[in-house]
């Protein structure tokens, strides 16, 4: 045997032990990662159980037990929500949430597309302004949009308070910004040859956005889709500020922020009760919009 064999055949040895001797065994490393997965599932999934099992105990053993699991337990804090027209609440978030999204993702799309395939000047100082105005606190429109109401309420008869258009106009223009944002990047990365097949095939520029641009990019749409229905569920300050009392417009979080004391009691069992149940339509959204971004990945995949 020849020197260099022997030195390739004592190098390969010598990897081979020290890998074999610092490395972990394989079932090592497999419970490692399926403890780091429980754990970080635990994390996330804790805050909900603490709502659940707080929502199912008296406002009093809520406070002073920090044990969550210490009864006694009842239904019964689900039931003064509804004695007090929690449904209605819910049903106003709903609406609210479903119009603004229906409003803001066709917008957003035709915004994004003509910015990602137009050939505009300053493309990206438009996205970078887009951006700057996701950032923009709704705080600051509170005072000057409760003006415009008000003046356009003397002007036409027409009143955007207590009412879901004054809702849904502020919420589509605060969450439209970064959902252009997230769109053009979608859009950006779809291959003009897509386009210019279906337009050699006969398809119009509208079908070819329908058909083809759309469906390539639904995790951008589903992403925008349920960041806006979340927002707008969730908003609590130009609710309060536009629609704080009448309960056929009055949302979840507003229903839930002016909660009444019962003696000395605190409402913190209603107030869990009440974010369980605004918490199922979400998570019932977001999964069913899960599937689509999914089969979105792989739908109209092109062929060689």
């Amino acid at each position: 045997m020849s020197t260099a064999t022997r030195t390739l055949t004592t190098g390969r040895d010598t990897g081979a032990t020290k890998k074999a001797g610092s490395g972990l065994p394989p079932w090592a490393g497999s419970v490692l990662r399926i403890l780091g997965l429980a754990l970080v599932v635990v994390w996330c999934l804790f805050p909900f159980l603490w709502m659940f099992m707080t929502s199912l105990r008296s406002g009093a053993s809520a406070l002073t037990n920090p044990n969550i699991f210490e009864g006694p337990f009842s239904f019964a804090n689900f039931t003064q929500i509804f004695e007090l027209d929690f449904e209605f609440a819910l049903r106003n978030s709903l609406v609210v949430a479903a119009l603004t999204t229906v409003i803001c993702i066709p917008v957003a799309s035709l915004a994004a597309y003509a910015i990602a395939r137009l050939p505009l000047r300053g493309r990206a100082i438009i996205l970078a302004l887009t951006l700057v105005a996701s950032m923009f606190p709704p705080v600051a429109l509170v005072p000057p949009l409760y003006q415009v109401y008000q003046q356009l309420q003397t002007w036409t008869g027409i009143s955007l308070l207590n009412s879901y258009a004054g809702m849904v106009i502020p919420y589509v223009a605060l969450t439209l910004p970064l959902s252009i944002f997230i769109l053009v990047t979608f859009f950006s990365g779809i291959p003009r040859e897509l386009e210019e097949q279906g337009k050699v095939d006969g398809a119009t520029p509208w079908q070819v956005f329908i058909r083809l641009i759309v469906p390539l990019a639904a995790p951008g749409v589903g992403t925008s889709a349920i960041i806006a229905f979340v927002y707008a569920t969730n908003e609590f300050l130009l609710a309060f500020s536009f629609a704080p009392r009448d309960l056929n417009v009055q949302t979840v979080p507003v229903f839930i922020g002016t909660f009444q004391r019962v003696g000395y009691e605190n409402p913190i069992g209603q107030v869990m009760a009440g974010s369980v149940l605004v918490s199922i339509p979400l998570i019932i959204f977001a999964l069913v919009l899960q599937r689509q971004i999914v089969a979105g990945l792989t739908a109209g995949a092109v062929k060689g």
